[in-house]
């Protein structure tokens, strides 16, 4: 089922659809035209979340790597991080074969180092 947006919602209503809405008592097209609405305000909503929540991952990541550096020899802290970045990658390319294959897909899981 494909998700509609708020542009999805005004492009549907032709002059006629809105002036027959127009014409119609008010909670009669609240109830026509609410769903929609709402469908598109929650597709709005989840990708905003998605947007934010891979920002916080990001920020996260890079303090991390920062603290690490600080602590530690910064050659042997490169080292670490191209490791486990080398790993976090081998890792998501199996795990979306693994999904794949099993016909269950799925947005593959990151693991932190």
């Amino acid at each position: 089922m494909e998700r509609p947006t708020l542009h999805d919602v005004f492009n549907t209503l032709t002059g006629g659809a809105l002036a027959a809405i127009g014409g119609l008592s008010s909670w009669i097209a609240v109830f026509v035209l609410l769903p929609r609405l709402l469908m598109a305000l929650a597709h709005l909503m989840t990708q905003g979340c998605a947007a934010w929540t891979a920002s916080r991952r990001d920020s996260m990541w890079t303090r991390h790597e920062d603290r690490l550096l600080a602590l530690v020899d910064p050659l042997v802290g490169l080292q670490h991080l191209e490791r486990v970045r080398r790993h976090s990658v081998q890792s998501t390319v199996q795990g979306q074969a693994a999904t794949a294959d099993s016909g269950n897909e799925g947005p593959p899981q990151e693991s932190p180092p």
